[in-house]
């Protein structure tokens, strides 16, 4: 098998692992309460994670493509699963983490108009934490004290921008 595969198989398997903790979890305790809705969900979020990871590792062979890859990906899986739990700001039912959603469109979206070029994605990769710091102070100005998530989500930004201008210079 070659190593790739091998990468490629051990990496769906986790994703199905990760969709399996909660069925597990289920079992034991009654504060994981999933519904048919929460896996479906569940399942075609990580199942659009892993194409677009499986997409972008074959863009480019640079590792430093791949690992800012990686970490958009990661950053994008990260925000939309804990806006899904239990909100960013707010309760997870609060209108205000729609912004959220609508900030990961728009990164997805500059992505593909930009064809993923690496220059390109490290901008990308800023106006997210830019976007970011902007949701941070509307945030703030309502109220809601969330400055510690917001850095939390603008830190793998910042590393994948580091990572796709490194993959530029290459």
């Amino acid at each position: 098998m070659q190593p790739a595969n091998a990468i490629r198989i051990g990496a769906w398997s986790i994703a199905g692992l990760v969709l399996c903790a909660p069925l597990v979890a289920m079992q034991f305790t009654s504060e994981v309460d999933w519904t048919a809705f929460d896996f479906i969900v569940v399942a075609i979020v990580l199942g659009t994670i892993g194409l677009m990871a499986e997409f972008l590792f074959r863009r480019s062979a640079s590792l430093a493509y791949r690992a800012g890859a990686g970490l958009a990906l990661g950053a994008i899986l990260f925000t939309i699963w804990a806006n899904l739990a239990v909100g960013i700001a707010g309760n997870e039912a609060d209108p205000f983490n729609l912004l959220y959603f609508a900030l990961l469109a728009f990164v997805v979206l500059a992505a593909v108009l930009v064809r993923f070029r690496a220059l390109s994605l490290a901008l990308v990769s800023i106006g997210a934490v830019a976007g970011l710091a902007l949701l941070g102070v509307i945030a703030a100005s309502r109220g809601y004290a969330i400055w510690p998530q917001t850095i939390v989500l603008m830190l793998p930004w910042i590393a994948a921008a580091a990572c796709f201008r490194q993959a530029q210079t290459a």
